[in-house]
């Protein structure tokens, strides 16, 4: 799969120290005192990271979304009533809980070649047993994606489509998921195949053309990052 060019090219270590804090901050926020700004910017960061990766329009939707769902559930008066709760605050909470981890999980997924991920991964020192796995997954999702559109394409020219999913349901899931499950098969057999011809299952240390190092940009976020949680928790 060819990755997006990047403005600038986030150390793959940043991104995992990045998944993780906004992961948990997102999903364990509070939405009362001071410390509801720091995790503001805190959810806010994977949506300016789309932006700095030049797709301005969908990290500025990105950014616009979160924020109003952090403003709902930080400043809007709760208990009025079930419906009120149910129509203004459970999306919101959904979207800041949930929404900024996705982003950042697509934005690491466009702008990380696999091998920056295994190196990264080595230089952190963790196990072969994470890392191979992990990196043939990081290689999988975007293959069953391009293979889904194949099917898609295919089922277009049979005139199966989600509008008849109703008139012949059986065929429909038939059509879908046969060719799915075939595509799944065959290409975790690949993968795998492919993994061991470039030597992932070797445990002695091995050279590699890509050279990671953690740049000023990579030091400011990781420091932001950190920052802010500090605030986060003592405010």
């Amino acid at each position: 799969m060819n990755k997006k060019r990047v403005f600038f090219t986030v150390d793959p270590r940043t991104k995992l120290f990045l998944m993780i804090i906004i992961s948990f901050i997102a999903i364990t926020g509070n939405i009362t005192g001071n410390s509801i700004y720091a995790r503001l910017v805190i959810l806010l960061i994977p949506s300016l990271l789309v932006v700095a990766n030049k797709e301005i329009v969908k990290g500025t939707v990105f950014c616009l979304i979160i924020f109003l769902g952090w403003y709902a559930e930080a400043f809007l008066i709760r208990g009025e009533s079930q419906l009120y709760d149910i129509l203004i605050f459970v999306p919101a909470g959904i979207v800041t809980r949930f929404m900024p981890t996705v982003v950042m999980g697509y934005y690491f997924l466009n702008t990380t070649q696999v091998e920056e991920l295994i190196e990264g991964l080595e230089r952190l020192k963790c196990s072969r047993k994470i890392t191979i796995p992990i990196a043939v997954m990081f290689r999988f999702l975007p293959t069953i994606k391009e293979e889904s559109s194949y099917i898609d394409d295919a089922m277009r020219m049979r005139n199966m489509s989600l509008r008849n999913t109703l008139d012949r349901p059986i065929t429909y899931i038939e059509y879908r998921m046969v060719p799915v499950l075939n595509s799944v098969i065959k290409i975790a057999d690949e993968l795998t195949i492919a993994s061991v011809t470039k030597g992932l299952n070797i445990t002695r240390p091995k050279t590699a053309i890509i050279q990671l190092r953690l740049k000023w940009y990579d030091v400011s976020i990781l420091v932001l990052a950190i920052v802010l949680t500090i605030f986060y928790y003592l405010l």
